[in-house]
């Protein structure tokens, strides 16, 4: 009997833990959660049906049906496609015996190219009369290298070469879409290609996180294919710093076997904003397929002639992260996978002895294609410190805003910018004391607002504040702007690593100048010791 209670126990316990990732999708820092919908992609292992005839399938259902998602993309759906859209009360548009899609939404086009055993499209119909190009594919290796032993790391080039089959699968199926959607009435529809790629992602084998791979960095083509062509990678987007463990959907079946993320969901269009990604590999049971599932919840944005810009405040402790070591690569790859327009970068280093004796803004801004500015706090190890800006349209001017010496002297970052529709703006960085007792930090405040007070014009303000909500210092410099709101269970952005505190953010004034789309915080446990934080506002024409 107790062991039939513990094992009940335990099966509540895997149940609440599902649920609780499962519940985390949808509640991000949104203007609008009308307009949002799921997609997953799922390779589902012979038809689910590894591990009964039966059981197996329904076990996928109740997987889909928990996760909530609008739209599936399916591999080896094999026989089984047809019984699991009924359950969930899908529309199922297959093609031949793999690839497949499954849609709350109805199918008003077959757009599937290439291979029918590989691809599969539909153009969907979503609320509102939106129209989506949705795509579930899966492409083939050459050879064997997740079994272990399989990997020879002192041949690289035979490492990747088993890759080389999905790498050019991808490239002919892409200029097929291409060809597919080049109709006019096309033009402003967003794409989602989602898909079992038997291929890992150059964004993850990376040099400052080699140490997870085997000791080994490998720039993996196939993910290139899509990346370099406009699409965003869904997952590394909101999960910017690699984590393989975490990252990984092959395979939750064979854990001897190399844990890679192969699974992937990329878009492409304005129209889209990523709300969320979780992986799913567990189910009260047994999870039924040796792939986990990969869901990614979108925002849809309705268009607007307002200008969109993403913002990203990160304190990046001088590259410095949770491991002791001092990686700009680790920080530049970090940020690389947000797509910021500007990012405002705390605790930099310009030439100082500890970090090697580089201009870290300039550096950060060459890796990311950004121009840079650097503000200095004071002289320090040969060099200077202080804080950065980095844009990716041209500076026109960068000055220091002298601030009242606190415990260290300060300065804020004023950087006029000039947008792409010729508007000019200011983006203006801080980084302010930070002691318990707030009589310096308030002192700092106030000469900035004067500062920003006799600004005539639209202008974000971020950065490292080390005050939180509802303090003095918040309260004076928030008056009369549009705050980039976080979502409420997850607001907190120092520490990274157990994050207790809500002490950066990002504001835009005056406010109805500005309109709100979504903010999130960010995950990088090891980079450095807070989290950065992503904002999407409009400035309205």
């Amino acid at each position: 009997m107790e062991g039939m209670v513990m094992g009940m126990l335990k099966k509540l316990l895997v149940c609440l833990i599902v649920f609780s990732c499962w519940s985390l999708i949808g509640k991000s820092g949104y203007a609008d959660d009308s307009l949002s919908f799921r997609t997953m992609t799922w390779n589902i292992w012979h038809g689910g049906r590894e591990d009964g005839e039966k059981i197996g399938p329904q076990r996928v259902v109740e997987v889909i049906r928990q996760s909530k998602a609008d739209i599936v993309a399916m591999q080896e759906t094999y026989g089984s496609g047809e019984w699991i859209s009924e359950q969930l009360g899908f529309h199922f548009h297959p093609r031949g015996t793999n690839v497949s899609i499954h849609s709350r939404y109805p199918v008003l086009e077959d757009i599937s190219v290439f291979e029918k055993f590989k691809c599969v499209g539909a153009l969907l119909e979503l609320p509102e009369g939106r129209k989506l190009a949705f795509y579930s594919i899966w492409l083939p290796y050459n050879k064997e290298i997740w079994i272990e032993g399989t990997r020879d790391f002192n041949d690289l080039d035979s490492i990747k070469s088993a890759c080389d089959a999905s790498r050019e699968d991808l490239q002919k199926m892409w200029s097929l879409i291409q060809e597919r959607l080049s109709d006019a009435k096309y033009a402003d529809i967003p794409i989602v290609i989602a898909g079992d790629f038997n291929s890992m992602s150059h964004l993850d084998y990376i040099k400052p996180f080699r140490n997870q791979f085997d000791g080994v960095a490998i720039d993996w083509p196939t993910s290139h294919i899509l990346s370099d062509v406009g699409f965003r990678d869904a997952w590394r987007e909101i999960h910017p710093e690699v984590n393989r463990k975490e990252d990984r959907t092959w395979t939750p079946r064979f854990p001897k076997q190399q844990q890679d993320r192969i699974d992937f969901i990329y878009y492409r269009g304005s129209r889209l904003e990523v709300r969320d990604a979780v992986v799913i590999d567990e189910h009260t049971q047994k999870f039924p397929s040796d792939h986990a599932a990969l869901v990614t919840e979108f925002s849809w944005c309705k268009p607007t002639s307002s200008q969109s810009l993403r913002l990203v405040s990160y304190n990046i402790k001088h590259g410095l992260g949770n491991d002791g070591r001092i990686d700009l690569e680790r920080t530049a790859a970090l940020l690389n996978n947000l797509h910021a327009d500007f990012i405002g970068l705390q605790e930099v280093d310009n030439k100082v002895r500890r970090s090697g004796m580089i201009d870290q803004a300039q550096t950060l801004g060459k890796s990311l294609g950004m121009n840079s500015a650097f503000g200095s706090f004071m002289d320090y190890q040969g060099g200077k410190y202080g804080l950065g800006v980095l844009s990716k349209y041209p500076i026109l001017a960068a000055n220091e805003i002298k601030l009242p010496t606190g415990n260290e002297p300060r300065v804020a970052l004023a950087c006029k910018v000039q947008l792409p529709d010729d508007r000019e703006i200011m983006v203006i960085n801080l980084h302010f004391d930070w002691v318990k007792d707030d009589s310096f930090r308030f002192q700092q405040a106030k000469a900035l607002a004067k500062y920003l007070d006799n600004l005539t014009l639209p202008y974000v303000l971020m950065g490292d504040f080390n005050d939180q909500p509802q303090s003095r210092t918040l309260d004076l410099l928030s008056k009369g702007t549009l705050s980039a709101v976080k979502p409420s269970q997850d607001r907190f952005t120092f520490s990274s690593t157990r994050p207790t505190i809500e002490i950066d953010f990002i504001f835009a004034a005056p406010r109805k100048a500005w309109q709100f789309r979504f903010s999130r915080v960010l995950n990088g446990k090891l980079t450095s010791d807070h989290r950065p934080i992503l904002a999407v506002l409009e400035l309205k024409p």
